[in-house]
């Protein structure tokens, strides 16, 4: 992260090490080891978000959408159709079957006319969505939509101003009315799209209530050790734990065959499936229809709603990586190696070794005793000269400048969601005087 100051190798009271001050890529599509991080974080996040709003007196669903495929479906095209379009240079944004969820008159009904919509009857407050992907050889990709939806709030005010002054329990009436609104429109928007992408109606989406505060606190205790769909959470985030069904394999499990492949692991015993052609081309692939697209997404205000801090962004996600360094507890003996002592040990994949000596077996916690163990591993790497050892105090100086740094990158981070939040609600009210002029139009054309 800063070439001055080069990275720290610590051990924590706790006995185990930290790495502090290197940059990650945040990359949570493509990099194993960012999006573990990083979907543990949002993990997190959903998880206080739901316990929070059931403890309330507020209601929860985990809905799922999916589109019918075949093998020879290009997953851009999919994902275009689920999620929509990216603006580019030559084209603008066009919505896809999710942003249709929450749009149209039967949704938000005709406040100028008095009338409510569905929204207003089941007190929809807002939703987290999470995009997964699967593949398999016979029936090609499968990208499908997991989504916690927060309904039962009475609300007031709007956009930045929005909060809930009470929760409600909707009817039965109400909540059919929703979800069979919610089939209709999403298999109409993809057949739409593509009449092949029509889901029929029993598998194109799904509902399941969460019942009680109980469920919303099992959800949090649950959160990060596996998943096998019990954690409503850990479905939307924890993409990265997640084993393929269906004679179907997720990204990672493609990157692990390519390596084992690669590595020289015959194809027979190697997990996964497919050649290595096969797998290569699936993961560019992968790669080119993921670029810019958020994999974890909050309704705009529901963060605020629920007072959960924080953002969706590649920059909120680093954000989240760099909180996580500064996570290690207690600091004790430590060691700076420069920017270029650490490039060394990279390039010499000796980084582990490094954590495991500063980490150490002999139970020896005193600094010198962490350096020498530092430097015998950075020898191999030519660089034990680039070693600086750091007494407690030294250590825990450097740590709360790191945190001072990070505190200064949330500040940084809060301003450009404000600054993002005002640009939306300008491109919003634009948005809508051209929907009337448009409406307008078509009056005088009938």
């Amino acid at each position: 992260m800063d070439p001055a100051s080069g990275v720290i190798v610590a051990q924590t009271a706790a006995g185990t090490s930290v790495v502090l001050g290197l940059m990650r890529c945040g990359r949570i599509w493509l990099c194993p080891v960012c999006a573990a991080t990083i979907r543990h974080k949002r993990a997190e996040e959903i998880s206080r978000a739901v316990v929070e709003w059931v403890r309330q007196g507020g209601i929860a669903y985990l809905v799922t959408f999916t589109a019918r495929h075949g093998h020879t479906d290009r997953l851009a095209d999919l994902m275009d159709a689920l999620q929509g379009t990216r603006k580019t240079a030559d084209s603008p944004r066009r919505p896809g079957a999710y942003q249709r969820l929450i749009t149209g008159g039967t949704w938000a009904g005709r406040p100028e006319r008095g009338l409510d919509g569905i929204r207003d009857r089941i007190g929809y407050v807002g939703m987290i969505r999470s995009t997964e992907v699967t593949v398999g050889q016979v029936n090609g990709w499968h990208p499908h939509i997991h989504a916690i939806v927060f309904v039962g709030g009475r609300t007031e005010g709007e956009r930045a101003d929005k909060r809930v002054i009470g929760v409600f329990e909707p009817t039965e009436s109400a909540l059919k009315e929703w979800q069979d609104q919610w089939r209709a429109v999403w298999t109409g928007a993809l057949r739409k799209v593509n009449p092949d992408f029509t889901p029929d109606q029993k598998h194109g989406v799904d509902f399941k209530r969460l019942e009680t505060e109980r469920d919303a606190n099992d959800l949090a205790e649950y959160i990060a050790k596996t998943q096998d769909g019990k954690s409503p959470a850990l479905e939307l985030a924890r993409a990265d734990l997640k084993t393929a069904a269906g004679g179907n394999v997720t990204p990672f499990e493609l990157l692990g065959r390519i390596g084992d492949l690669t590595g020289g692991v015959p194809e027979d015993e190697a997990a996964g499936q497919g050649t290595l052609e096969w797998n290569l081309g699936r993961w560019h692939e992968y790669e080119r229809a993921t670029k810019g697209r958020r994999a974890i997404e909050w309704t705009r205000y529901l963060r605020q709603i629920l007072g959960i801090e924080g953002g969706d962004t590649e920059a909120d996600d680093l954000d989240l990586l760099l909180g996580a360094d500064a996570e290690g507890g207690e600091l004790r003996a430590g060691v700076a190696v420069t920017e270029d002592g650490w490039t060394a040990v990279a390039r010499r994949g000796l980084d582990l070794a490094v954590t495991e000596a500063a980490e150490g077996t002999d139970g020896n916690t005193d600094p010198a005793a962490v350096g020498d163990r530092v430097r015998e591993v950075l020898a191999l790497a030519d660089a034990a000269e680039t070693v600086v050892v750091l007494t407690s105090a030294e250590v825990a100086e450097a740590y709360a400048d790191m945190l001072a740094a990070l505190a200064l990158r949330r500040e940084e981070a809060a301003a450009r969601r404000r600054r993002e939040a005002e640009d939306h609600d300008q491109d919003d009210d634009a948005d809508t005087a051209q929907e009337r002029a448009r409406r307008h139009v078509a009056r005088l054309a009938n």
